[in-house]
This record gives structure tokens, C-alpha cells and sequence, in this order.
């Protein structure tokens, strides 16, 4: 097959898995405590369509500490999480949380000859860690990850970035589609310049998406011909 120009990006937490991992909650509140040094909950925190280093800076807010020095820390919080959370799911299968279709949807986007990776709030262990325990790792081996971004949208930018790095070929906006569960993943697609197919998987409902007015929109990704004709439309 012919390669089709394309970039096909998907979130992770509502979008490919069942959201609400407990480790990953764990191990940000564990490393944020030993960082900066105060006991966190999140509770109260707004999590869905976040990315970790949004959830961090509101916790600075919360905690009153000071921005500018808890900003310099960040990377050492980041990287703090991420061994938490490997630690915490070493050797263990998260293929009971992973969403109908996804993994047939990203097999069919590779035939297709779409270029996959990930748009994700995830720091990046934690993201890699998961792919790893659904047996994505393999088909999606680079992303944009959620750990120093300020804005979910600045990570299409950094996608196509990573989209050199990885395979070579350089991508723009209007190439690229963004998969994920959130108004977040659609407003974050129409700040980067991108296209956006929205799943009723996560914690908002189809009306509730359709109400941002993604490219396309979805219940699930079990209709793995759905997806692709979806994807295809939109690259026109």
C-alpha cells in the first residue's frame, strides 16, 4: 500500500483505557509530596482532559506556593511520578480497562498508512508505562506527553515535533487528527490547527460532545470502518 499522508493522534485515559487509573493518582500525590513537601489530595481537582503538569500548578495555587520556584521543580516532580507509577504496575496487564475497537483502530490507521502516536496528558513514563501494559507500545511509539506543556493545545505542536524525531516525516495541523473523550482533546485540536474525532468513552457523554462540535463523533472505536471512513473524510 501506497503511504497516505496522515497523523493520527490518540489520548490515553478515557480514550484507549478506562479512566480513573488509582496508581497514577497515587503516584502523582506521592511525588508531589516528597518534591515540594505537602501532604495533597485531589480531590476537588478538575482531572478530565488535564494534563499533569496543569493539575501540579493548580496545586501550587492551592498549597500557596510560590509559582516561579515551584515551576523550577517541576521536571524533578515529573520524573518523581513517573518511577512511582512504574514501580507501582511493574510486570502488571491493564488489557481489562483497554476501551472496545482501540486496538483495532490503531492496527487499521497503520494499514491505512497513517502515522500513530499519542496526544496525551500523561507525563511521559507514565503514558509509555501504560501503552506498554496494553500491548500499544509497539504501534505507538511516540507521543506528546503532559508533563511541562501549559496548555493541552501546545501539544499538537510538540506532536508533529515528535512525529520528525520518530519517523522522519514532517506533518502539519491540517494533517492531523486528534482521538480523545474530552471538550479538552476538541479545543485542544482547534488551538493547534487540527482536526478532532470525539469518543463517548470517558466521562463525557455524546451530547456533551457534540455540543463542542468536533470533525466527527463517536459512541466507541468497536466500528473500527466507521473509524476509518471518519479519519479519511476529515484528511479529506
Amino acid at each position: 500500500m501506497s503511504r497516505r499522508r496522515g497523523l493520527v493522534l490518540f489520548d490515553i485515559d478515557g480514550t484507549i483505557l478506562v479512566g480513573g487509573d488509582r496508581h497514577h493518582g497515587a503516584a502523582f500525590t506521592r511525588a508531589f509530596e516528597a518534591v515540594y513537601n505537602k501532604p495533597v489530595t485531589l480531590d476537588g481537582v478538575p482531572l478530565a482532559g488535564m494534563l499533569d503538569s496543569q493539575i501540579a500548578r493548580i496545586l501550587f495555587e492551592r498549597h500557596g506556593l510560590n509559582a516561579g520556584e515551584a515551576e523550577q521543580r517541576l521536571a524533578e516532580m515529573m520524573a518523581a511520578m513517573g518511577q512511582h507509577y512504574v514501580e507501582a504496575t511493574a510486570g502488571a496487564s491493564l488489557r481489562d480497562r483497554l476501551l472496545p475497537g482501540v486496538t483495532e483502530a490503531v492496527l487499521a490507521a497503520h494499514e491505512q498508512g497513517w502515522t500513530v502516536g499519542a496526544l496525551t496528558g500523561n507525563g511521559q513514563a507514565v503514558g509509555e508505562a501504560k501503552l506498554r501494559a496494553v500491548g500499544l507500545d509497539t504501534l505507538i511509539t511516540f507521543g506528546a506527553w503532559g508533563d511541562s506543556a501549559i496548555e493541552r493545545g501546545h501539544l499538537v505542536d510538540a506532536a508533529l515535533d515528535e512525529a520528525v524525531r520518530a519517523t522522519g516525516l514532517r506533518f502539519v495541523s491540517h494533517e492531523t487528527v486528534l482521538v480523545g473523550d474530552t471538550p479538552a482533546d476538541i479545543a485542544a485540536a482547534r488551538l493547534g490547527g487540527a482536526h478532532v474525532i470525539a469518543v463517548a468513552t470517558g466521562r463525557f457523554d455524546f451530547d456533551a460532545l457534540a455540543s463542542h462540535n468536533p470533525d466527527a463523533l463517536m459512541e466507541n472505536l468497536a466500528d473500527t470502518s466507521a473509524f476509518v471512513a471518519a479519519v479519511s473524510r476529515i484528511l479529506g
